[in-house]
C-alpha cells in the first residue's frame, strides 16, 4: 500500500485569515473577501401583513358525476340527477360551459359510485362565492 500525501487544510486557512500552507505545485493567488453585512432579524409582529390574509376568499363547490353511456354524460349535478341525462352534453362540453361560468376544474376521481349506479366518475369544481 502506497502512502498518501496529507492535503492541506486551504478552506480552514481561508476561512481563518491565516496564509495558506505553501504546496509544491504552483498555488493561485487567494483574495480573502470581508463578510457581507447580515441583517437583523424582523420580527414577526413588525412583518406587515399580507393582503390575501386581510380578506379571505370563501369558495363554493360544484360536484358534478358522469356516467358512461355513448360517452361520459353528466348525470348527477351536486347529487340530484338531471332530466334527460342521457341526451345532455358530454364531459368535455360540460368542462367548457362550467369553465365559461368561472368553475374552476379541482380534481377528477374515478372510483366507486357517489351518486348513482353507474356513474364512476366524478369532477369537483370551486369558484369564489
Amino acid at each position: 500500500m502506497t502512502e498518501r500525501k496529507e492535503t492541506p487544510d486551504i478552506l480552514g486557512a481561508i476561512l481563518s485569515g491565516a496564509t495558506p500552507p505553501d504546496q509544491s505545485s504552483a498555488s493561485l493567488p487567494v483574495t480573502v473577501l470581508p463578510a457581507a453585512p447580515v441583517a437583523p432579524p424582523v420580527a414577526r409582529a413588525e412583518r406587515a401583513p399580507r393582503a390575501s390574509a386581510a380578506r379571505q376568499t370563501s369558495w363554493e363547490y360544484l360536484i358534478v358525476s358522469f356516467h358512461e353511456q355513448n360517452g361520459w354524460h353528466a348525470r348527477f349535478v351536486n347529487g340530484r340527477e338531471l332530466e334527460n341525462w342521457q341526451r345532455g352534453p358530454q364531459l368535455h362540453d360540460v368542462l367548457d360551459q362550467l369553465g365559461g361560468d368561472g368553475w374552476e376544474l379541482i380534481n377528477v376521481v374515478k372510483s366507486e359510485p357517489l351518486y348513482g349506479t353507474m356513474d364512476r366518475l366524478q369532477a369537483f369544481f370551486k369558484r369564489p362565492q
